[in-house]
């Protein structure tokens, strides 16, 4: 039985949640594009940065754990609203869900 052509003019939420890229993070180096998850291997506090909107943010993962993000940088350290933050979060792995996929 043959699969159906996924529809290009849609979103992939009428398939579900497809990674089209992933791949080890490397502290302080973009990915190369915008990631929408992160992935820790063991837990402790991310530091995430957007390059398109300018924000930093901070996010604690439990081993394991994954969280819905837009960055396309993890960065080692920064400091948000006044407070340094660190990231503590071991063996991260950044994926991007395309929008269309199949194309």
């Amino acid at each position: 039985m043959a699969a159906n052509k996924l529809d290009p003019n849609t979103r992939n939420n009428d398939t579900g949640l497809y990674f089209g890229r992933s791949r080890r993070v490397v502290l302080d180096a973009s990915f190369g594009e915008m990631a929408s998850w992160i992935k820790a291997g063991t837990g402790g506090d991310v530091v995430w940065y957007n390059s398109l909107s300018g924000e930093t943010g901070i996010w604690n993962l439990e081993a394991g754990e994954s969280f819905p993000v837009m960055c396309d940088k993890i960065l080692t350290g920064a400091t948000i609203d006044g407070t340094p933050e660190t990231t503590s979060a071991l063996n991260l792995f950044w994926a991007s869900t395309p929008s269309n996929i199949g194309t």
